[in-house]
């Protein structure tokens, strides 16, 4: 673990937020090649990805105190110290989703096809904000003695499931497989349901290696959202994948 990437004279670079800084970057330089491509304006695309990265940033936070509100009502002062991680994703995820259907509205924007656009990005940020985890020490797995087992906990030196990298390999084969088929989309948006979806699943499963509170069981309140998320999704694509396609011109896309 590197919690503490490295110095800049004395200002520490915490490897949780400079792997957030990384995945933005990169993700937005890809979603502008992509809007480019597309004919869209990739300055409004630019707008965009700032809007939804600072939305997601601050659900993902205010679910996660939510989820801990005795703590946070203890010591306030904490609610804004992100130096150990403490994010949730499906806060962020539904932050991002509400404000970009409002820009996308007000922009002119079709919200479809730039949320197919943004879906392989996800999964791309989403592996490279997990390394982060891993060196941060947060969102580890449970204790094991399986032969890649590592100390990912901070402040704990016992072997553990690198939940962490788990989730990083299975975002990335996400990305990969939607990436696939940006050109072979069924429907506008389509890509934006499949990835939630295959996120869903792929999170189904390293919840059940990660040391999370079980809420049913064996199971956490991520997993039966995810098990929601993913019914959900395929009905989705289902129904609208037997509707007939209406022919998209450039004209339509931005």
């Amino acid at each position: 673990m590197r919690p503490i990437l490295f110095q800049l004279g004395r200002v520490p670079i915490l490897s949780y937020g400079f792997s957030l800084a990384i995945a933005f970057v990169v993700c937005t330089i890809l979603g502008i090649r992509e809007a480019r491509r597309r004919d869209i304006d990739p300055d409004k695309f630019l707008d965009l990805a700032l809007y939804v990265c600072i939305s997601a940033i601050i659900g993902a936070r205010l679910l996660f105190v939510l989820l801990d509100i005795p703590t946070y009502f203890r010591d306030p002062i904490q609610i804004i110290n992100l130096r150990d991680g403490g994010l949730a994703y499906h806060g962020g995820f539904i932050a991002a989703l509400l404000v970009g259907i409002a820009f996308t509205r007000r922009s002119g924007l079709n919200g479809w096809i730039m949320a197919d656009i943004i879906a392989p990005l996800i999964a791309l940020g989403y592996a490279i904000v997990r390394i982060g985890c891993l060196l941060n020490g947060c969102c580890f797995g449970l204790p094991a003695n399986v032969p890649w087992a590592l100390a990912c906990r901070a402040g704990d030196a016992t072997l553990r499931h690198p939940t962490q990298i788990y989730a990083a390999l299975l975002s990335l084969v996400i990305f990969i497989t939607l990436y696939a088929k940006k050109d072979h989309t069924k429907f506008p948006g389509y890509l934006m349901f499949l990835y939630v979806g295959l996120y869903s699943i792929s999170r189904f499963i390293v919840e059940i290696f990660r040391d999370v509170p079980r809420l049913i069981g064996p199971f956490s309140i991520t997993q039966l959202a995810s098990v929601l998320l993913v019914i959900g999704a395929f009905a989705c694509i289902r129904i609208l994948s037997s509707e007939p396609i209406e022919e998209q011109s450039p004209a339509s896309q931005r």
